[in-house]
């Protein structure tokens, strides 16, 4: 007999509810440090726990003890908080009872190595703000005394030496030198992780295909696997760009279809980078261009505005990458005459 396990998970305490076949349930409440080896422990659970931080380690852990288990998405499982009422008493009910009904939306459990190569990538995500804000700081204190630095990062690193020198208030100079080490401090950090994610995927067929593409860098590159992992769960290519949030949003009703824009759903991250990939590859197009992605994109430019070219670019990229993988082949330029 099957016994629905809905799983409220927090840092220190969970809050378990067991469902049986017949609709009676009872519930428990442990501390989380314990909760995959009191669950090992009983037989016949299917569970659904709700996607938060850390519950990917603990569904490793549960499927390792033959436990099937389920991450459910709490945007759009309308189960919990009704009514204004929530406690983790109810939300364990109402997963244990999505679960029991089969209508509950799940969230794709990523491999380990999707997971560490995500958070490289995170962890390079996190100097480079850190390194912008810096900088941004920097830039914000000079003004105050009418000293200013050109736009761009080139131009900082090549100005703030003057910039700072014209400054006369030597603690605030001193002060200000600090978070200059600082920023270049971090921006070697960066390119360790970029020579670190490079060395980590030299082996990797799928990364080599990727880095053929315009406007697939190293980064987009490594973040479309760890973002991807496994791509035969995705239909087609056009899934894949929903996926990712890369389609106009709908509000359709009857005869009526209603297309605004695009829905920003799914990773942010990657979708940036296709957007940063595309804009890049738009810089360097004009009329002369002649491979046909470019003249195609270039098209929609002069028609419809950057903006719109670029998210309509970074679509096409994003079904390309996904073409280039489950083909296993690297990207064929077609030039037009």
């Amino acid at each position: 007999m099957i016994v629905y396990t809905g799983i409220d998970f927090h840092k220190r305490t969970s809050t378990i509810c067991f469902l049986k076949e017949d609709g009676t349930h009872q519930i428990e409440k442990i501390l989380s440090s314990n909760l995959v080896n009191y669950l090992s422990s009983k037989q016949g659970l299917s569970v659904a726990i709700e996607a938060s931080c850390g519950v990917n380690h603990i569904v490793d852990l549960l499927k390792a003890n033959s436990i099937e288990a389920k991450i459910i998405n709490s945007n759009k499982f309308r189960g919990i908080g009704i009514g204004g009422k929530k406690t983790d008493e109810r939300d364990a009910i109402a997963l244990a009872t999505g679960l029991k009904t089969g209508f509950i939306p799940t969230v794709y459990h990523k491999s380990l190595g999707a997971r560490r190569l995500k958070s490289l990538l995170r962890v390079r995500e996190q100097y480079v703000q850190t390194r912008v804000s810096a900088t941004n700081h920097i830039r914000g204190i000079l003004r105050e005394y009418g000293i200013t630095i050109n736009i761009g990062a080139e131009e900082f690193e090549t100005g703030i030496g003057e910039a700072l020198e014209k400054l006369d208030y030597s603690l605030l100079q001193e002060k200000l030198r600090d978070l200059v080490y600082e920023e270049r401090r971090l921006k070697l950090k960066e390119k360790e992780i970029d020579n670190d994610i490079e060395t980590l995927l030299a082996s990797d067929v799928h990364f080599k295909n990727l880095k053929t593409i315009p406007g697939i860098g190293t980064m987009t590159a490594a973040a479309m696997l760890a973002i991807g992992d496994e791509f035969s769960r995705f239909p087609n290519a056009k899934a894949f760009a929903s996926y990712l949030g890369l389609v106009p949003s709908e509000s359709s009703s009857g005869d009526k279809i209603r297309r605004g824009a695009i829905t920003k759903a799914g990773q942010e991250m990657l979708r940036r980078y296709l957007i940063h990939g595309a804009r890049s590859v738009l810089r360097y197009t004009n009329e002369n261009s002649k491979e046909s992605i470019r003249v195609w994109a270039f098209k929609i430019k002069e028609t419809r505005g950057m903006n719109k070219a670029t998210v309509a670019l970074a679509h096409r990229l994003a079904k390309i990458c996904f073409c280039v993988i489950k083909n296993e082949r690297q990207y064929l330029k077609e030039i037009k005459n």
